[in-house]
């Protein structure tokens, strides 16, 4: 199983992304979302975490291994949740993210069954497929922070933010809403150390806007 390569990225088309390595030539499959960022890293050496598989072989056809690759081991990790989905293979995946893993997640954890259907490939039943197989297991995607959007108050308190974020879930908010929310209320009072501080917060500001 190979789960991640690294070196000097010599290629990169709209869905294949080659690295050479101690002589050796990887061609790795790669999703839409990351082809402008990979273009900007050619003739660097980057590391792919990388999902491994066989490709065919049923009804005789050969067998061929493939890799597809990610920058990131968080969005690795959503791919292979993606297509524990019934019907969502791996091409079928690849060829779907077209947008950032955080929206996908969002749009599942949220049953937004418009934005899973734009994505290529995506049908009205897979959606519901998605939603109804996935929801509750992508919070920790939907809430993935995208390069430099990471916040001091985030790396202060981890374990706060969790426990407010489950208990805004519990109250039926939207993963992405119960986030900016939790950072709102650690900008107005960052020395919030409870659960029970930071909520009052958020409730005070939501009954101020209201």
């Amino acid at each position: 199983m190979i789960s991640r390569v690294s070196g000097k990225l010599i290629s990169v088309s709209e869905t294949v992304a080659e690295v050479e390595m101690d002589g050796l030539t990887y061609e790795i499959l790669i999703p839409e979302i990351l082809n402008k960022k990979l273009l900007t890293l050619l003739n660097t050496d980057v590391s792919f975490y990388t999902y491994h598989y066989l490709e065919g072989g049923v009804g005789g056809g050969n067998i061929t291994p493939r890799l597809v690759g990610f920058l990131d081991r968080v969005d690795r990790e959503f791919f292979e949740l993606f297509i524990t989905v019934q019907g969502v293979g791996v091409r079928k995946a690849v060829k779907a993210l077209t947008v950032s893993i955080d929206r996908i997640a969002a749009a599942i954890e949220s049953r937004d069954l418009g934005a899973l259907v734009a994505l290529p490939g995506i049908g009205r039943r897979a959606s519901e497929k998605i939603v109804a197989e996935l929801k509750g297991k992508c919070v920790k995607f939907a809430l993935k922070k995208r390069p430099g959007e990471e916040g001091t108050e985030a790396a202060r308190a981890p374990d706060l933010r969790d426990e407010v974020l489950d208990v805004l879930l519990q109250l039926q908010y939207k993963p992405l809403e119960a986030d900016r929310m939790i950072q709102q209320a650690l900008a107005e009072q960052p020395d919030a150390d409870t659960a029970e501080q930071l909520l009052n917060v958020i409730f005070r500001m939501k009954k101020a806007v209201t």
